[in-house]
């Protein structure tokens, strides 16, 4: 052995040591996410979520909860660099202990990826109480300039008024007494729900902080921060409650691009995994506050992967993409469409009965089925199955109701695929 293959020998042996003593999961793959060497943190992360299959390809073991990572890969143009950094994987949402994973992909040269993958849980539980602490001093920490003060009865109507309102909102004192607070919202950002869940959420926490987008009487839209607080009598019932409302649109359209980079899913622009069980579990709960319907659909594309097999990954992401696009159609804003993973996808439909929700999932279906969709390998023409469940007094969790739908939808594909059924 010569020399300087000993030195490469010793090179090679010091990296796999390194590898093999991090304590964080190292993956060394192709550009198609074929694994070719990986430690054991890794395999200790990969293979709760590989089952059976083996961590075979990356790609392919965090397709259910990461699926966008393919597609980051894919659309990289430069020969090598850093794909993501911090990118969050979250593996078991929960309200209490969400477990996340944080990965990093570096593109080595035009044929190898490196990958790093680290359990951040704790840290994402803290970030959540930072931001409970933040939220509760922006709503004190205010200019004279920016913000409206004003009271609510204790049936959460408007029954006081000063200048700051006017200089905020543009109305006058007779324009809002009596009011609720949908008065200040912009037209889009109305529903029936929002109110009464801020004043319900308020008298449980004593304090509550939204935020939304209102609009002034003269139509300039602004993103607010509305504050509500209980005032209690002597004898400690609820006598109302006071209000501020604080324009912070500047903050909010320079942090909107960063929000739309955490919350969407990269591919399709549906809502990605993550942030779905975020919102799922709040509509869920508010859904239980106000005694209200709350359905879900779990939709799936029949036979995906014979198509990403013949006509190629570019046309299966075209496709997952009209899905989407067809499926937005049909919603209204209150709605929300969420990409799980894979071809797997989600309606969260609050206020919707299961009969009602089968009326929307059997417009999708029957929409998307009637698609033809022009890809690189010719016109391509894609079926969904769908299942439905409601919230029940045995609803203990959003994965609950999923389990659900998920079994519903199953049921579909057992009987044929490109129909729905109701769990």
């Amino acid at each position: 052995m010569t020399t300087v293959e000993g030195a490469l020998e010793a090179e090679h042996e010091a990296l796999l040591s390194f590898m093999y003593m991090s304590p964080i999961g190292i993956v060394r793959s192709g550009l198609n996410g074929d694994v070719d060497m990986l430690n054991p943190v890794a395999v200790q992360l990969l293979m709760p979520l590989a089952g059976r299959m083996g961590v075979g390809n990356v790609f392919e073991s965090l397709t259910n909860v990461a699926p966008e990572l393919r597609n980051l890969v894919s659309s990289f143009p430069a020969e090598r660099g850093r794909v993501c950094e911090g990118h969050r994987i979250v593996i078991a949402p929960s309200a209490d202990r969400p477990m996340v994973l944080s990965c990093n992909i570096i593109k080595v040269n035009s044929s190898t990826l490196m990958m790093t993958l680290s359990d951040i849980s704790r840290q994402v539980e803290a970030e959540r109480r930072a931001r409970q602490h933040e939220s509760w001093l922006a709503g004190i920490y205010t200019s004279v300039n920016d913000f409206a003060f004003f009271t609510l009865d204790a049936a959460g109507r408007i029954d006081s008024w000063n200048a700051s309102v006017e200089q905020l909102t543009g109305f006058g004192a007779e324009e809002v007494l009596g009011h609720t607070l949908d008065l200040f919202y912009a037209p889009e950002a109305v529903d029936p729900y929002c109110s009464p869940e801020h004043i319900s959420l308020t008298r449980e926490e004593g304090w509550h902080i939204q935020e939304r987008w209102c609009e002034s009487k003269q139509g300039r839209r602004y993103a607010a921060q509305i504050m509500v607080a209980v005032l209690r009598e002597d004898d400690a019932d609820i006598a109302g409650y006071s209000v501020v409302i604080r324009d912070v649109s500047e903050r909010k359209i320079s942090s909107d691009e960063l929000t739309r980079l955490l919350t969407t899913d990269h591919l399709t622009g549906a809502v990605n995994r993550a942030h779905f069980f975020k919102l799922a579990e709040k509509e869920l709960a508010r859904t239980r506050r106000l005694g209200k319907e709350l359905s879900v659909v779990m939709i799936d594309a029949d036979h995906f992967k014979r198509i990403n097999d013949t006509a190629g990954h570019q046309a299966g992401d075209l496709v997952l993409t009209q899905i989407v696009q067809k499926a937005k159609a049909h919603l209204r804003s209150i709605d929300l469409l969420a990409r799980l993973g894979g071809e797997e996808f989600c309606l969260l439909l609050p206020g919707t009965a299961r009969g009602e929700a089968f009326v929307i999932a059997e417009r999708v279906r029957a929409t998307i089925a009637d698609t033809e969709i022009a890809t690189g390998a010719g016109p391509i023409r894609v079926t969904v199955s769908a299942g439905i469940a409601s919230v029940t007094d045995a609803t203990s969790c959003v994965n609950d109701l999923l389990a659900a739908a998920d079994k519903a939808l199953y049921a579909a594909k057992a009987a044929g695929r490109n129909r729905v059924e109701l769990g």
